[in-house]
């Protein structure tokens, strides 16, 4: 909020993990979120639906792990593992390896909406993954800052969709 970008979790969360990484230092998220590929469709699974900088009613404001990942790239080694089980989502962390996840707001229960191009998470939310300790996981989130979850918790919303974009 205070680069007054309302939407952009997923950028957010990309950019932690490029600087986690060393790639994209010296870039703000400011800076980072204007170079984010937007959809004038709103199609999330093309680049950004609608824009990152206020809220569009009855418009699905994200953007998916394909044009995410292309976008990633310019910046480092940015790999799309969509379909990841658990185990390897842990093993890419444990090798500091941080991962962009697609879960809920607050983990909450999905909420299904109809869309032009399908049916999607209304409450989509997209965090950073980059601590494992014991059976709990460690998550940047843009909206309410770092925290640990149970990786049962996390697993179940995870599980959904299993989209995930890694950061090597």
């Amino acid at each position: 909020m205070a680069w007054q970008v309302e939407n952009g979790c997923e950028a957010a969360s990309l950019l932690m993990g490029l600087q986690y990484k060393g790639y994209a230092v010296d870039m703000n998220y400011g800076e980072f979120v204007k170079q984010m590929p937007i959809d004038p469709e709103y199609n999330p699974y093309d680049g950004f639906g609608g824009s990152p900088y206020k809220i569009n009613k009855g418009r699905f404001e994200a953007i998916f792990p394909e044009p995410l990942e292309q976008w990633g790239k310019q910046y480092g080694k940015v790999i799309d593992i969509s379909g990841a089980t658990i185990s390897h989502l842990k093993t890419c962390i444990i090798e500091d390896h941080p991962v962009v996840v697609y879960v809920t707001i607050g983990f909450g229960s999905p909420k299904f909406h109809d869309y032009p191009w399908g049916t999607a998470i209304a409450n989509n939310h997209a965090v950073l993954l980059d601590g494992v300790y014991g059976g709990f996981l460690h998550v940047n989130d843009p909206i309410d800052g770092p925290y640990w979850i149970s990786e049962e918790q996390f697993t179940t919303i995870y599980e959904l969709r299993k989209w995930a974009v890694g950061v090597f």
